[in-house]
């Protein structure tokens, strides 16, 4: 992912797995037969940066074999820098910018389309056109950007189809949000206490915290940290400390 963002200092911005089953509702709103579509529309306030200054990079992590399932993500893969369908800004969408009404329904977004924008359908077409669905076995991930057309496809009734969603962001990209409520809020019950004393400094710098070596890390926010999480290592952070006077600073004027 470091790499993919050409960063090493990145946060983590999703984390959660779900469960999809097989049904026939295709309802207006339902994701059983989602249109395609881009992330970036209720991750961040604002447009895609330029393909090749990447701000994000998520990954679908599959639990099912989808040749039994069904549900394999639908992707449409941009051919090269003047690939029709990959030209800004993107907004050849459902609910995108307040331009369209939103569906979820492949056929009720493209119905919608056809009949009010028929020069966006034009183009929508041709993503349908060029969708492929590869078959995911269980541990396969697909890497994939915020502006990357996708889609979900139904899943075999009878079946599930069982994912993990990652994502994650370049650390000073504040205007990408966090898909779950804050990490800190599972905090009390201990089991996240326990996950953060067993993670690498570089772990818990994806989900906050900040890495050795960092202004924060001082004699008293070291100990003070080993307080709350008994059992860290704390070497990491000990490591080039300079000590800092943290008694308040008294400006005097003569």
């Amino acid at each position: 992912v470091c790499q993919l963002l050409g960063s090493p200092d990145i946060l983590l911005t999703q984390s959660d797995g779900w469960c999809k089953a097989g049904h026939n509702d295709f309802g207006a709103q339902q994701n059983n037969d989602q249109r395609f579509h881009m992330d970036y529309g209720n991750h961040t306030f604002l447009h895609p940066t330029p393909w090749y200054e990447p701000e994000n990079v998520a990954a679908i992590v599959y639990l099912a074999d989808t040749e039994v399932t069904g549900g394999g993500t639908a992707v449409c893969y941009r051919e090269g820098e003047d690939d029709e369908l990959y030209q800004p800004p993107y907004i050849n969408m459902p609910g995108q910018g307040g331009h369209w009404e939103f569906y979820n329904d492949r056929k009720h977004a493209e119905a919608y389309f056809e009949k009010n924008h028929p020069e966006i359908a034009k183009f929508r077409k041709k993503l349908y056109e060029r969708q492929r669905i590869p078959i995911y076995k269980p541990g396969d991930v697909l890497l994939y950007r915020y502006d990357v057309w996708h889609r979900g496809t139904p899943v075999n009734i009878g079946h599930k189809r069982a994912v993990i969603n990652i994502a994650w962001k370049k650390r000073d990209s504040f205007w990408h949000q966090n898909w779950n409520p804050g990490w800190g809020k599972w905090n009390y019950y201990g089991k996240t206490e326990k996950v953060i004393t067993r993670l690498s400094p570089k772990q818990r710098a994806i989900i906050g915290i900040p890495k050795p070596g960092h202004p924060y890390w001082n004699e008293k926010n070291v100990e003070w940290f080993g307080a709350r999480y008994p059992g860290i290592n704390l070497e990491p952070y000990r490591q080039n400390l300079k000590t800092k006077d943290l008694r308040p600073s008294i400006s005097r004027h003569l």
